[in-house]
């Protein structure tokens, strides 16, 4: 019982806190299905030091959701920029490769969108230090 404070006098936090404590002693582990683990420490491997088993369920329920968890300091923010502009093939090299006319036809101008994403670091962080995430680019064709 953990209601009673240091001087023996009863702490009401503690003894209300106590109505809605579990001793683990007396419970089990479960599944997220709700089927009964004895153990959750180890996994289904082949053989002694083989790889683990897709058969183990568990194990793969465990890595599964550890995977999905969301930890605040590392959701990244995206920032980025992006530039319109025109391309212009300088000749018909690429005529053997493809028929696309925007690539074929020397001086077609085709608009065209690049976007550039990159992630932000935390606060205070230097602006100069980015990790390039990717890139699109888009024509905008006939």
């Amino acid at each position: 019982m953990r209601g009673i404070a240091v001087n023996n006098t009863p702490n009401p936090k503690q003894q209300q806190l106590d109505n809605a404590r579990v001793d683990n002693a007396k419970g089990y582990l479960t599944t997220q299905q709700g089927v009964r683990v004895d153990h959750t420490d180890d996994a289904l491997t082949a053989g002694e030091r083989g790889p683990t088993l897709l058969e183990d369920f568990h194990a793969r329920e465990k890595v599964t959701h550890f995977d999905h968890e969301r930890i605040p300091e590392r959701v990244v923010h995206a920032r980025g920029a992006g530039a319109y502009g025109h391309f212009a093939p300088y000749d018909d090299g690429l005529a053997d490769f493809t028929a696309a006319k925007f690539l074929t036809t020397p001086g077609l101008r085709t608009p065209v969108f690049v976007r550039f994403s990159t992630v932000a670091g935390s606060r205070g962080s230097a602006d100069t230090v980015r990790d390039v995430r990717g890139f699109a680019t888009k024509f905008y064709t006939e």
